[in-house]
């Protein structure tokens, strides 16, 4: 069963100011899902990716 999530974020920092930021990603497996976002700010503007595996102990 694949899944996903859409996370959308707006806020004020004291380091940067006003932010707005914006994740997506998909469960792949069980265990492993990928990413990406976007984030920006007054000061500058940033994107990645990355992946999740969750465990248990």
């Amino acid at each position: 069963m694949r899944t996903g999530y859409l996370e959308a974020q707006a806020g004020i920092s004291s380091l940067t100011g006003a932010y707005a930021r914006l994740e997506g990603g998909a469960r792949l497996r069980a265990k492993l899902g990928v990413f990406g976002f976007a984030e920006v700010n007054q000061r500058e503007r940033m994107v990645g990716v990355g992946a999740r595996w969750t465990f248990d102990w």
